[in-house]
C-alpha cells in the first residue's frame, strides 16, 4: 500500500500535464521513499527509468542502455534497429528520437553515481536539455540520495544543469499523522509512540508487524543482533560520512541532552570550528538541526538536536544494551523501555504538538509566523524557564504546553503555562493550548469553558482529523 506523499504526486502530475519539456530534481537522504515515490507516480505511464550504481562509466551505460531497451516503449525497438548506442551522446540521441514519437518520463536515479562516473554527464544532459529535448514534451527526472551533491553540483550555480530545473523536491520523512497509517491496528498513544521510535522514515515503518505488537517489533528490529535496525544508523553512517567514529561521538553526546556546541567540543575533545564543520554534514543528512528559541534572532542560546526520531531512540536505549543484545538478552534489556518510555517521548510529543499546529493552521486563532519552542531566563524568580510551544503573529501569541503522561492535564499546567506567559510583555494578545496524551480533569475542561482563549488537545484530536 502506497502511503503519503500527495503533494509531491499532485505536483508530479501537473508537470506530466503540462505539455512542455519538465525537468524535476528530487533529493533526499536514504530510506526517506524517493524511489517508490516515482515509481508510484510512474505507473501506468511510459517511462524509462534507470538507477545509476557506484560503478564505471561503461558499467552504467550498458545497464542505461538497458532500461531503454526493456521499458518496452513503442517506438524503442524499431530505434534500437537503427541504432545500439556506444557512448552516452548515442544513448541520449536515441532517447530524444523515442521522445519525438511518444510522451515519456526519463528517470535517473542516483543521478551522483552516474556523474561522478562519466564527469562530462552533465554537461552533455545540459546540452539535450536545451536544445535536443525542447520541443519533445518529455519529462526528466533526477533523483539522488547524496544531499551534498545534489544541492551543490545539481542545484547550485556552479553546476551545469543550473536554471535548467523547472521543479525541485526535497523529500523528508512523513509526519506523525502519515506515520500513523503504517500501523492502522495500534491504539491512539502506540501510533504517536511507532513516531516517537521509528521516525518518519518509510523504510523503517515498513519493516513493522502489523499483527505483532509495538513491544514485540521493537524488540525483533533493535534488540536482536539480526535485527534490520540493530545497526542501522552505524551503517547509514558509514556511508555517507568519513570518520564515522567523530560522527558517532558527537551524536551521542548529543543525545545524552549536551546540546550546546562549547559542550559538545569539550565532551568529544575537539576544536568549536572542526566540531561545528562536522555538525553541519549531520544537519545537511537530516540527523540534527539547530535550534534557537522561538522569537529570538540565533546566537548563544542556540542548540542542536538530534532530527530524527529512530536515530534518538537507537543512541539512548539500544547502543547502551550492545553487549546483552548480542548475548542474546536483548528481550530483557527491552522489556525495561517501556516504564520509562513516557519521558523519552516528551519532545518528540512537542514536535507532534507543532506539525498539529502547522498542519491546522488555517485554524488557529492567530497566524503565526514562527512555531517552535522557547527557554530562557526569568529575571523575577530567577530561573530558567522553558515553553513547549510559542507560536508569534505581531502582537499576539500562543503559548502551548504538551504533556505525554498517564494521568489527566490539570489547572496547575494552564496556570504554570500562564504564569511562564506573563515573561512576554510584547504580546498583549495571548492564547492557550494545552496537549494532553490521557485527557483533561474537569476543572481544566471547565475553566476552558469559560475562557475562550484556552485550546484543549487530546490523543484523539490529533490522530482522528476529519473523523
Amino acid at each position: 500500500m502506497f502511503i503519503g506523499r500527495d503533494q509531491e504526486l499532485k505536483v508530479l502530475n501537473k508537470l506530466y500535464k503540462s505539455g512542455r519539456l519538465e525537468v524535476a530534481i528530487m533529493y533526499g537522504r536514504r530510506r526517506v521513499g524517493k524511489t517508490e515515490l516515482i515509481n508510484h507516480f510512474c505507473k501506468g505511464k511510459k517511462s524509462v527509468i534507470f538507477t545509476a550504481v557506484e560503478n564505471s562509466a561503461e558499467y552504467n551505460l550498458n545497464t542505461f542502455i538497458e532500461a531503454v531497451h526493456k521499458s518496452r516503449l513503442r517506438s524503442s525497438g524499431e530505434t534500437f534497429a537503427k541504432m545500439i548506442p556506444r557512448d552516452f551522446v548515442q544513448l541520449l540521441d536515441l532517447i530524444a528520437s523515442i521522445a519525438k514519437k511518444e510522451k515519456i518520463i526519463l528517470v535517473i536515479d542516483e543521478y551522483p553515481y552516474l556523474a561522478k562516473a562519466e564527469k562530462s554527464f552533465s554537461s552533455i544532459l545540459q546540452k539535450y536539455i536545451d536544445y535536443n529535448f525542447k520541443n519533445t514534451g518529455m519529462m526528466i527526472i533526477l533523483c539522488g540520495s547524496s544531499m551534498s551533491f545534489m544541492e551543490n553540483q545539481v542545484l547550485s550555480a556552479k553546476s551545469p544543469l543550473y536554471g535548467r530545473r523547472t521543479a525541485q523536491f526535497k523529500i523528508e520523512p512523513f509526519n506523525y499523522s502519515d506515520t500513523a497509517e503504517f500501523v492502522p491496528n495500534y491504539s491512539r498513544e502506540d501510533k504517536l509512540l511507532t513516531y516517537g521510535i521509528f521516525g518518519g522514515t518509510p523504510y523503517y515503518l515498513s519493516q513493522i508487524n502489523n499483527r505483532k505488537s509495538l513491544q514485540e517489533n521493537i524488540t525483533e528490529l533493535f534488540f536482536n543482533s539480526k535485527g534490520i535496525l540493530y545497526e542501522e544508523p552505524g551503517s547509514l553512517i558509514k556511508q555517507e560520512l568519513r570518520e564515522p567514529h567523530m560522527y558517532n561521538a558527537i551524536i551521542t553526546v548529543i543525545s545524552s541532552g549536551s546540546t550546546r556546541l562549547s559542550e559538545i567540543a569539550d565532551k568529544v575533545s575537539k576544536p568549536a570550528n572542526l566540531c561545528e564543520s562536522y555538525i553541519k554534514r549531520l544537519i545537511s543528512l537530516g540527523l540534527v538541526v539547530k535550534e534557537k528559541p522561538a522569537g529570538e534572532k540565533t546566537g548563544t542560546k542556540s542548540i542542536y538536536v538530534l532530527n530524527d526520531n529512530m536515530f534518538k531512540f537507537w543512541f539512548r536505549y539500544v547502543q547502551d544494551n550492545l553487549s546483552l543484545i548480542l548475548k542474546g538478552l536483548g528481550q530483557k534489556a527491552a522489556a525495561n523501555i517501556r516504564q520509562e518510555i513516557n519521558s523519552f517521548m516528551g519532545g518528540c510529543f512537542e514536535n507532534i504538538c507543532i506539525q498539529y499546529m502547522w498542519e491546522n493552521y488555517s485554524s488557529l486563532p492567530i497566524q503565526p509566523k514562527e512555531i517552535g519552542r522557547w527557554w530562557g531566563n526569568n529575571p523575577v524568580e530567577k530561573q530558567e524557564e522553558e515553553i513547549d510551544i510559542l507560536a508569534i503573529d505581531g502582537s499576539s501569541a500562543i503559548f502551548g504546553e504538551c504533556k505525554f503522561k498517564n494521568i489527566k492535564t490539570g489547572i496547575d499546567t494552564f496556570e504554570n503555562l500562564e504564569r511562564k506567559s506573563k515573561l512576554f510583555k510584547k504580546y498583549t494578545n495571548k492564547y492557550f493550548f494545552l496537549f494532553s496524551k490521557d485527557g483533561f480533569t474537569e476543572q481544566m475542561k471547565k475553566k476552558a469553558k469559560e475562557n475562550g482563549k484556552i485550546k484543549l488537545i487530546g490523543i484523539v484530536d490529533l490522530l482522528d482529523k476529519g473523523k
